[in-house]
């Protein structure tokens, strides 16, 4: 019996070609795009779950919440928290360890490299158990100097992965210059779907660091990744309530803040300084919520994106789903006879509902072979896109194919349960009596509700495709305060000595405006912050708390270079002589003396709304009286999502790291040339670090491209399988009117009055579909938007959804018009002679 029905359902697919057609392309759309989004989320989820007992392992992260100060949240912490806690939670902790991550030169002969090389205590084996290629866990890392490398890195300086014994020149992991380091072992390459960046595993030796140092020696500086290995009865709830206790009743910082903690009657240590604890498998989607301005060791996930596109691809195959079910009812009564003669010969409702259920499962599975070769030819495409490396291996994953079956099982029944339960209800006695249509108005209302759901997700997907893609070129192309155009940023990080003569060489180049030196270059920050106390009070003489303000160090000419004009004051000039900030030491009671640009949030956060005011006012910092000289306008130094802080600049060259080149020429790769061989000559033994501040600029926004990228294509693929169940609707409709299209033009109707009268059964879903589709899509957009501190106006949404919904009925009358037109032009004989 299966083997009939198989068999009845291939002929009933193979007889209506045109609208098996549509079913099979618009489930195989809809299929594809679930297939590529469940390859994305599954490589999302599955971050770190390949590490043994890493549901074990938790990370905590650094959260000031010091009262009247901005937030500071980051995903690391201060450097000897991992020894006091470790020792403090002895039986909820097995192992930890701190992971620091420096940009070092590594040299092997003439060849020269910048590397990523992360610094680990010891104990890193015990915590991450790192599959060995060469070498083991017991004693490839276990005493100072131990390098361990990756069979990537390996073949890179090597060209074989038995490298165990050979040495490369790292410079420089301490005051003692460049060392000589002996590798020890070789882990495999890790995979992607890891948050470590882990090439070069450097044994941590505190002797690197001097005592009083704001890495290891620091309760306060975050510069560190500390991770625990629980125990295996502990969870991460009780380990945060144990870090929590200790943070509050035995910590170091009861000392600290003990004036802060008396001034604030009932404050706890939590409430302005807390440890969070993460699970190490949760730190790719959620770690984004505790890291502030500042990332983690690779780009962090996003769950609400990972929702939002499973939704979307749900949508896409919802819509295809509506599709079978809109052209199955409405072939109804071609099939109404054939369902009367099944039960008079004997053919029980349920075998019927379920001919009809095997006929949508057959073209959903193949819909689904259709479905995997497209999703074979975009894959590619897709993964240059989202920046992941997805493949589909259907057979050497058997647990993916019997999800995709049971996807294509759960879709057959879906689409196909509503036509089975439909025509297999008719009554023989109803339908052959005087060959009576099947067709009843409510069938008709069924299928115009549902015509209705398609396209007014579809519509919604449309109307924010457009608000995504418009926020994401707003904040592209947002005046961020400083001209950024004909501006290349050198690392001068390794310069050393060299920075004068190095600087002095780039500006005797024709094509070299400029040359400026600073800390950071625009895009880059890494969160430094500092407390600054105003000495005199404010400009309403009330006296000011101190306040944490983020600082930057930069050269002379460095606001001239980027056009920051200052709003009151001036900028750093060396013919004042007293701008620049020279190192004090802190055993001693002497204060040292120099000046201090803020931008105008600091200075209201300082107490002056007027910038004149604030100007030759004293702010203390550490060891440093600093006179404030100028005012700057607040400028994103940052992406704009960050939004703006209040800042300060300062003039200390012991901070620079990055050389800012303006330039005039439309020759920039001998520029270029011209720039490489500067830095060969001044520093030969490290790799030149040379960008444009432009793709800088750019890559900051490269997750909201990549978001308005996606959706385009998804809510593309949903317009277009809406549009075939559109068609196949109206090519049926116009089949059915046949006969009526010949008489009204028989009375003298002509081709126009026939396809407006078409079009305008047809319109009238899109229309009602808009009517739901705005408010729906306004509402979700409108919180969307409130993740940016600067946005699009709200009001751009209401021509948005107007000029979208234009555009639907445009394409809905496209898609109608053509085939109404056609017909309409026949011959009325043919259309009166049809049957």
């Amino acid at each position: 019996m299966f083997k009939n029905y198989l068999i009845t359902a291939w002929r009933n697919i193979v007889k209506n070609g045109v609208f098996s057609a549509i079913n099979i392309f618009g489930l195989a759309v809809g299929l594809m795009s679930c297939i590529l989004i469940m390859l994305f989320v599954r490589a999302e989820t599955g971050y770190d779950k390949w590490l043994p007992e890493s549901d074990r392992v938790v990370r905590v992260h650094a959260a000031y919440t010091m009262p009247n100060q901005q937030p500071f949240l980051t995903v690391r912490s201060p450097g000897r928290v991992m020894e006091a806690v470790r020792d403090y939670a002895k039986n909820e902790v097995e192992a930890a360890v701190r992971l620091i991550q420096w940009s070092l030169t590594v040299r092997k002969g003439e060849d020269v490299f910048d590397e990523a090389i992360t610094m680990a205590d010891g104990s890193f084996l015990d915590v991450f158990q790192l599959p060995f290629v060469h070498g083991n866990r017991e004693n490839s890392f276990s005493q100072p100097m131990n390098l361990l490398v990756t069979e990537e890195l390996a073949n890179k300086y090597f060209g074989r992965t038995d490298v165990i014994g050979e040495t490369l020149t790292v410079c420089c992991v301490g005051p003692t210059g460049p060392v000589d380091v002996m590798i020890t072992g070789v882990v495999q390459d890790l995979p992607d779907e890891t948050h470590l960046n882990i090439n070069m595993l450097f044994y941590l030796q505190p002797a690197l660091f001097p005592p009083g140092n704001n890495v290891l020696d620091t309760w306060t500086s975050v510069n560190v990744y500390t991770y625990f290995k629980l125990n295996p009865l502990v969870n991460s709830e009780q380990f945060q309530d144990r870090l929590n206790y200790w943070l509050n009743n035995e910590s170091p910082y009861l000392g600290m803040w003990k004036s802060l903690l008396s001034d604030h009657n009932g404050m706890k240590i939590t409430d302005v300084f807390n440890l969070n604890v993460m699970k190490l498998t949760d730190l790719h989607l959620n770690a984004k919520d505790d890291a502030g301005n500042l990332g983690d060791m690779t780009a962090m996930g996003d769950e609400s994106m990972i929702q939002t596109f499973v939704v979307v691809a749900l949508i896409v195959l919802a819509i295809a789903c509506i599709n079978f079910m809109n052209l199955s009812t409405a072939k109804a009564s071609k099939r109404a006879k054939e369902v009367a003669m099944r039960k008079v010969l004997g053919a029980s409702r349920r075998q019927v509902a379920f001919q009809f259920l095997s006929e949508a499962i057959v073209i959903v599975f193949i819909a689904l072979l259709f479905a995997l070769a497209a999703t074979e030819l975009v894959l590619p495409l897709y993964s240059q896109v989202i920046g992941k490396d997805l493949q589909l291996q259907l057979f050497d994953e058997p647990s993916l194919l019997l999800m995709l079956t049971m996807t294509a099982t759960v879709v057959g029944v879906l689409a196909g349960i509503y036509p089975a339960l439909y025509l297999s209800r008719f009554l023989p006695g109803y339908i052959l009596k005087a060959s009576k249509s099947s067709e009843s108005g409510q069938s008709a209302k069924t299928r115009s509700l549902l015509v209705i759901s398609q396209f007014t997700a579809s519509i919604v997907l449309v109307v924010s495709t457009v608000i995504v893609y418009a926020q994401t070129m707003y904040s592209v192309n947002a005046d961020v305060g400083y001209q950024s155009d004909n501006k290349l940023i050198l690392n001068v990080r390794n310069a050393g000595e060299n920075l004068q003569s190095l600087k002095q060489e780039l500006l005797n180049l024709p094509e070299v405006i400029s040359v400026t030196y600073s800390s950071e270059a625009p895009t880059q920050d890494d969160e430094n912050n500092n407390l600054f106390t105003l000495l005199e009070t404010d400009e309403n003489g009330n006296k000011v708390e101190p306040v944490s303000l983020n600082y930057h160090n930069m050269d002379y000419g460095f606001f001239e270079a980027y056009q920051i004009n200052p709003i009151a004051g001036r900028v750093f000039n060396e013919s004042f002589g007293s701008d620049m900030l020279t190192p004090v030491a802190e055993n001693t009671d002497e204060m040292g003396q120099a000046s201090v640009i803020i931008n105008e949030m600091a200075a209201r956060k300082l107490g002056f709304n007027t910038p004149e005011n604030v100007l030759g006012k004293t702010l203390k910092m550490g060891h440093h009286n600093l006179t404030v000289i100028g005012v700057l306008p607040d400028i994103h130094f940052r992406s704009i999502k960050f939004g703006i802080r209040a800042t300060a600049y300062t003039l200390n060259p012991n901070r620079f790291r990055v050389a800012n080149i303006a330039f005039d020429t439309d020759n920039v790769p001998a520029l270029i040339s011209k720039v490489e061989q500067v830095w060969k000559r001044n520093v030969p033994q490290h790799p030149i670090n040379l960008q444009f501040l432009s793709e800088m600029m750019a890559a900051q926004y490269q997750d909201e491209r990549t978001t308005a990228r996606l959706f385009l294509a998804f809510s593309v693929l949903a317009i277009i399988v809406a549009c075939l169940g559109l068609y196949g609707l109206s090519a049926f409709t116009v089949e059915r009117r046949t006969k009526e299209i010949g008489i009204r033009k028989v009375m003298g109707a002509n081709v126009s009055d026939i396809v407006k009268l078409l079009m305008w059964q047809f319109s009238k879903p899109v229309v009602f579909a808009n009517v739901i589709a705005w408010p729906v899509a306004t509402y979700f957009m409108l919180g969307w938007l409130q993740n940016f501190p600067y946005r699009i106006d709200s009001w751009l949404i209401a021509p948005i959804c107007i000029a979208v919904g234009l555009l639907s009925l445009m394409i809905a009358w496209a898609t109608v018009g053509g085939n109404a037109a056609w017909v309409a032009r026949q011959n009325p004989i043919k259309a009166l002679r049809y049957e």
